[in-house]
Parts: structure tokens; sequence; C-alpha cells
């Protein structure tokens, strides 16, 4: 701004004293006239040129002050905010060592601690799933607030990295399930895409799932006891299409949890979300 103005008035000099000097050379067309002393003080046209220059040196002058001032200023605010992080650091820092047992983390590790050692791998997977999420849609949200962004399109952003559907749900348990032995996909395969087996209100006519030979159950009445053969359960038909799209999302939720690249489990997440929705709509058509 300072090097712009000190620009315009240089140049509105130049121009006056360009002008002046052509009127000057246009009066004396063949003769050189010297003016000294009190001949200069009294031209009107160098009177004039002293005049702008006179000015232009207290607006320089006075714009120099303003920015000086401002500077100083902003230099007050900079040491200001220094010692208002420095303390802000200093306070979370105390109460992160005096809650630091109470973090997610070290909470849910008391937690799982209750449990018999052969289960505590899931919980912690699942744990880490999760953790992810919230982690990620954390980021999101802050770097809306950082770019100016409304505290509701932060947590608009914060939603849809952290929210879960029932289907995305599901399908991390039945892997997890997987993963730690204590299912296999065949037995996965008698449930729907909801999460639910075939509900019957007679339990003698439930049907015997992921049996290798046949069972009999006995029936017992007042006068008479007949055995009844139980239906085997076939694994519930899925469409090509959705079991790709599963297949598809289980992949990627492996490849979530490993990455520690914020853009790419960005990217990630908005994959899922894609898949998830064609599931549903399948699922519902």
């Amino acid at each position: 701004m300072l090097r712009k103005t000190l620009f315009v008035m240089l140049l509105s000099i130049m121009i006056t004293v360009s002008i002046s000097s052509s009127q000057s050379y246009a009066e004396t067309d063949a003769k050189f006239t010297k003016s000294e002393g009190n001949n200069i003080e009294n031209n009107p046209i160098t009177k004039n040129i002293l005049k702008n220059i006179e000015i232009a040196r207290k607006e320089f002058a006075a714009i120099k002050e303003k920015e000086k001032k401002e500077d100083e200023y902003q230099k007050h605010i900079n040491e200001q905010r220094k010692v208002a992080q420095a303390s802000l650091d200093e306070a979370v820092s105390r109460m992160s060592e005096t809650y630091e047992e109470f973090t997610p983390r070290n909470a849910f590790a008391r937690y799982v601690s209750g449990f018999n050692a052969t289960h505590q791998g899931i919980y912690w997977d699942q744990f880490e799933y999760l953790n992810a999420k919230i982690t990620l849609a954390k980021d999101a949200r802050d770097t809306v607030l950082k770019n100016g962004g409304t505290y509701f399109d932060a947590m608009k952003e914060y939603s849809m990295y952290a929210k879960m559907t029932k289907v995305e749900m599901l399908n991390v348990i039945k892997d997890l399930n997987v993963k730690h032995n204590f299912t296999d996909r065949k037995t996965q395969s008698y449930f729907d895409v909801n999460g639910k087996l075939p509900r019957v209100e007679n339990d003698l006519n439930a049907p015997c799932y992921n049996c290798e030979s046949n069972i009999t159950k006995v029936k017992v009445t007042v006068t008479e006891t007949s055995p009844i053969t139980a239906e085997k359960l076939k694994p519930i038909s899925q469409s090509d299409q959705i079991v790709n799209l599963k297949n598809k999302i289980s992949a990627i939720q492996n490849d979530f949890v490993n990455s520690k690249n914020i853009i790419e489990q960005k990217k990630m997440v908005h994959d899922m979300n894609n898949i998830l929705k064609q599931i549903q709509e399948l699922s519902n058509s």
C-alpha cells in the first residue's frame, strides 16, 4: 500500500514537472533563462511543484508512522498469542497427565481386561476400527473450521465420516468373527443383510443351522411321542452383485484400519458409503 501511494505521488510530481517544462520551453523558444533566489519563490509553477513535493513528503511520513504503529500493535498481538498458546499447552499437558487413565484407549483397556484373553482381540479390533473413523471425522471437522466454515458445516462433515450404518457394522463384526475363528464364512451365510436368521414361532419347526447330518427332534403330547426330522437350512440366497459389493467393502474396511494416510482414508470412507448405499438399495428392491 505504501509503495503504491508513493508511486502515485511521484508520478503526479513528474507529470507536473513535465507539463511545466513543456510550458517553459514553449514560452522561451530561443532563450534559456536561469532563475535564482526570489525568482524561484515567485514563479507560480515552481511554487506548485514545491507545494506538491511537501504534500507528498508529509503524506509519506504519515503513512510510515501509521505502518510503524500497526507493526508494533501486530507484534504485541503476536506476543500475546504466544503467551496464551504456551499457557494453554501447559494446561492441556497437566490435564492430560491428570486424566490419562480416562482417555478412550486406556478406559477401553480396563474394560477389555475383564474378559477372557481369547476374546480380547476381537474387542480391540472393533475399537481400532471405530477409533480410526472418529479420528478421521475430527480431522475433517477441524479442517472446515480452520478454513472459516461454520460450526454447522463442520459437524456435518464430522457426521459424514463418523457415521456407521447397520450394514457396515454387521460387515465389520462378521469379518472380525471370522478373523478370530469364532465363526466361518459358511455359518455367516445363513444371516440376511440385516444380520438376522429366519424366524419361526415353534421351536420344533426351527431348522438346523450348518448341520452335517440329520437331526431328529421329539414332539411330546399327552397321548404320544413322535420324532420329527429337523429341516436343514440352506444359506440365504443373495445376488452376485450384493455378494461382490460386500467383498469390496470388506477389503476397503481392512485397508482403512491399516492405513495411516488421512487423504487415503477419506477416499475409502467415500467409497464405503457409496457401496453401502448400493447394498441397501439392492436389498430393498
